[in-house]
């Protein structure tokens, strides 16, 4: 059961704001709006993404990882997956 299970309708409205900024950009562009315009719309997306990526990583860390550690079953695993997560998140 995945941790975020609490936090599971903030997040659908997020992603379903998301998806209407999406469709927005895409009428936008249909419209030959100018750039800077668009570009402003990007950035809301990237933000709201990010932020929807915070909360899963915060609830898996609070739940998944916590709970493997505690557990001690396939601690290591969860440890590198994590890891690899974070560095995925933290590039640039």
């Amino acid at each position: 059961m995945p941790s975020y299970l609490n936090d599971k309708e903030k997040l659908l409205l997020r992603l379903r704001k998301m998806e209407g900024q999406l469709k927005g950009i895409q009428k936008m562009v249909e419209e030959d709006k100018y750039c800077v315009d668009v570009l402003n719309q990007i950035s809301s997306i990237i933000a709201a993404a990010q932020k929807v990526a915070a909360i899963i990583l915060k609830d898996h860390v609070q739940g998944c990882v916590k709970e493997a550690l505690t557990r001690d079953d396939h601690s290591d695993e969860y440890i590198n997956e994590l890891v690899e997560v974070v560095e995925r998140y933290t590039r640039k």
